[in-house]
């Protein structure tokens, strides 16, 4: 056998890792809810609602006063926020600006004044929480402060989020930090969503920033942190180098949330590559390869790493059907093939916990997940780069009296969701098992027949 899979032997909850950044279009909004998103992350929302949910869209002049509710304009961001609500989507709020691309830079530099964007932020968690300005009381969580301040651009000026210097972010942050745990202790107040922690630049940044925020005590609930890529082993070098810098600082009980992260390539110069005559065909091409079942086979690969890292919740970038890098839905609305890794996802979260899945000889490219609940199992397979066979389970700690359907769903380069094949019987009459060809995602729903 392949992998040994014992549904009597639980590790853990099946995490939230399945959340995507932005929230859905009316086209979109029943895909959300079929696929049980769990979590939407607020940013770069421009392309859909003219940035709504940034900072400078709702408290549009600086200079004024932060403690007049007739200062901020909550009209945009309440809509936005409560359509995601209404798909059952909890929300992930990122306090800051959406990324700046182009030409043009308006909302790059560090505030003018640390303390008064801290206040402003305070009265937006209030108005989203406790009904502050005609609110709301959602009971939204999480928090997360600023975005990618170390993209650390040549042109320091054309830098898409931060235009200042690593010691400026870590007395930035530790004034925002401070402030909001004060003011609401019971909520995650996060932040360092870095874009790459694995560059020299960008270690130096974080070690530069929380080297302040430890001698000035400042909480950090988690650390947010972006790792796109198409190799899910690079993933876990990610979680390890934040966990390693984290615990060297004193943050180790700082949780990690992964609020970005999509499949692209990553070969040495892939960048300069785009800006070559001609990069825009190479940019559709890798933007094409993650919509489809390369994507999928990538994206649930990612998602079960992030199951079992120590990771706690994940948002891909992005789901409003609007933007190049969402690769889950076309600019109409169709789900793509990389959705499928949702709607597998969702299956094994049906199952709440995680079970154990063990291998003698771990297939290379090969990723396996299974849960259970009481009359529920769910096996989810992602055949990302491994070899073109039949992949067998060993199955045991199911009712060897009772009798079960199984179903089998499969997504590859012929078929979305498919439900290929159907079995009943007692668990030792079902095969579990099937011909998985290179990027192709199996989902085995198995249901106890009452």
């Amino acid at each position: 056998m392949d992998f040994t899979i014992d549904f009597s032997a639980p590790i853990g909850p099946v995490k939230p890792v399945n959340g995507v950044c932005n929230g859905p279009s009316k086209m979109t909004a029943k895909y959300f809810r079929k696929a049980h998103i769990p979590f939407s992350r607020l940013h770069d929302m421009r392309t859909h609602f003219h940035a709504c949910c940034d900072i400078p869209s709702i408290f549009r002049d600086f200079d004024a006063d932060e403690n007049d509710p007739a200062n901020y304009d909550f009209t945009l961001s309440d809509y936005y926020i409560e359509k995601i609500k209404e798909c059952g989507t909890d929300i992930i709020y990122r306090l800051g600006s959406s990324m700046e691309q182009g030409d043009f830079r308006f909302y790059n530099e560090p505030p003018k004044d640390f303390a008064k964007w801290a206040r402003i932020c305070e009265h937006i968690i209030r108005h989203y929480n406790e009904g502050w300005a005609n609110g709301h009381h959602f009971g939204i969580r999480y928090f997360e402060i600023w975005n990618e301040p170390d993209t650390c651009n040549k042109n320091r000026a054309m830098d898409g989020q931060w235009t200042g210097t690593p010691e400026q972010f870590g007395e930035f942050l530790s004034v925002a930090a401070s402030h909001l745990k004060k003011c609401f202790p019971n909520l995650y107040i996060g932040s360092y969503p870095s874009c790459n922690i694995l560059t020299p630049e960008r270690e130096s940044f974080f070690r530069t920033v929380f080297s302040i925020l430890r001698e000035k005590q400042v909480p950090i609930d988690f650390c947010p942190f972006h790792c796109y890529g198409d190799d899910p082993e690079r993933t876990k070098r990610y979680i390890e180098k934040f966990r390693t810098l984290l615990n060297e600082y004193g943050y180790e009980n700082t949780f990690l949330l992964c609020t970005e992260w999509n499949y692209f390539w990553l070969r040495s110069g892939i960048w300069s590559e785009f800006e070559l005559e001609g990069g825009e065909y190479l940019f559709e091409e890798m933007f094409t390869t993650a919509s489809s079942e390369v994507g999928a086979a990538y994206s649930l690969a990612q998602m079960i790493t992030f199951q079992q890292s120590e990771v706690q919740a994940a948002t891909m970038h992005r789901a409003d059907a609007l933007s190049m890098y969402c690769t889950m839905f076309n600019i109409y609305g169709v789900p793509q093939k990389q959705f499928d890794a949702f709607y597998a996802y969702d299956a094994l979260r049906e199952g709440k916990t995680e079970v154990r899945v063990s291998s003698e000889r771990q297939p290379k490219g090969v990723y396996v997940l299974a849960s259970a609940s009481a009359d529920y199992a769910c096996i989810a397979v992602s055949q990302y780069r491994g070899a073109w066979k039949n992949y067998h389970f060993d199955v045991c700690g199911l009712d060897e009296e009772a009798v079960y359907t199984a179903e089998y769903y499969l997504t590859d380069d012929k078929r979305s969701f498919e439900l290929v094949r159907a079995e009943e019987g007692t668990p030792k009459d079902l095969s579990f098992g099937s011909y998985l060809k290179e990027n192709s995602v199996l989902v085995i729903k198995i249901r106890k027949k009452q």
